[in-house]
């Protein structure tokens, strides 16, 4: 068993199969990487409020009056 290992560790068997591992484990983390962050920006793009969304819920919190959301709500 040792005799296996050594061969694989010494040899260029070893070097050679470390570095396929070594790429491999690298381009499944990049994709990895790339597609989260993509899609992170997708939900960001689709979650934002529209001005209209945002008045709406500023007057149901009740932080504004009724006057002030019909004022605003003409204004847009």
């Amino acid at each position: 068993m040792y005799e296996c290992l050594s061969y694989l560790n010494g040899g260029r068997m070893g070097n050679m199969m470390f570095m396929g591992v070594f790429w491999i484990l690298f381009l499944f983390i990049a994709v990895f990487l790339i597609r989260k962050a993509l899609s992170g920006q997708q939900k960001e793009i689709y979650s934002r409020e529209t001005p209209i969304e945002v008045l709406q819920k500023e007057y149901a919190k009740g932080n504004i009056s009724e006057k002030e959301y019909l004022e605003k709500k003409k204004n847009m």
